[in-house]
C-alpha cells in the first residue's frame, strides 16, 4: 500500500489515454436530402363524394358527364355531381361559380329563358331572366400545410313559375365552376 505511487499510476494511465485519444483523427463527411414538390392544381365535377379519396383515386374518379336533363321543375333529383378539388397551393385557392340562365333561341321570336338555383358549399346563385348570376366564391382556402382534397355536393333547383310558362323550344343553360390560385 503505497497510496501515492497507486495516484501516480492513475495518472499516468490518465495522460497517455489522454494522449492517444488526441492521437486519434476524427474526419466527417455528409450529403444534402433535396427533392421537388410539384404544385397539384386540379378541379373537376366528380359522380360521387371524393373527400376522404387518395390522390390516385380522385384522378381515377369518374367525372360527371351532363348535359342535366330538365323534365319537371324543382329540386333535380337526378344530378348527382360534386365539385371536387385537390390542391397542395401553399398559398392557398379560391373556386367560384356562375351561371347563366336556360335560354331558347328561335329564329324570328324573342328569346325565351327558364331560371334555376344552383347551389354548392351552402353557397347558392340564382339566374335571372337574360342575366347572367354574378359569380359566388364556392370554396375559398386561404393557405394550406398538406394536400387537399375538397368534395362538395351540387344541387340544382329549377323555378316551377318560368318552367311552367315556358313557351315551346330547347333550353340550355350553363354552370360555371373557375379555380384560381390565391399566388
Amino acid at each position: 500500500g503505497n497510496p501515492e505511487g497507486s495516484i501516480m499510476k492513475k495518472s499516468i494511465v490518465a495522460a497517455i489515454l489522454v494522449l492517444a485519444l488526441a492521437s486519434l483523427t476524427v474526419s466527417a463527411d455528409c450529403f444534402d436530402v433535396d427533392t421537388i414538390v410539384e404544385g397539384i392544381n386540379m378541379m373537376k365535377i366528380t359522380m360521387a363524394d371524393c373527400s376522404q379519396k387518395t390522390q390516385s383515386q380522385f384522378e381515377e374518379a369518374p367525372s360527371f358527364q351532363g348535359p342535366l336533363n330538365v323534365t319537371t321543375p324543382g329540386a333535380q333529383t337526378n344530378l348527382t355531381a360534386w365539385l371536387s378539388t385537390l390542391s397542395n397551393e401553399r398559398e392557398g385557392y379560391t373556386v367560384s361559380m356562375s351561371a347563366t340562365p336556360m335560354k331558347s333561341c328561335f329564329s324570328g321570336f324573342a328569346d325565351a329563358y327558364i331560371n334555376y338555383t344552383v347551389t354548392v358549399n351552402d353557397k347558392s346563385i340564382t339566374t335571372a331572366g337574360p342575366q347572367a348570376a354574378a359569380a359566388v366564391d364556392v370554396i375559398t382556402i386561404a393557405t394550406l400545410s398538406s394536400l387537399d382534397i375538397q368534395s362538395h355536393q351540387i344541387a340544382l333547383n329549377v323555378d316551377q313559375g318560368t318552367f311552367h310558362t315556358a313557351v315551346e323550344g330547347q333550353y340550355s343553360g350553363t354552370v360555371t365552376f373557375t379555380y384560381t390560385n390565391n399566388t
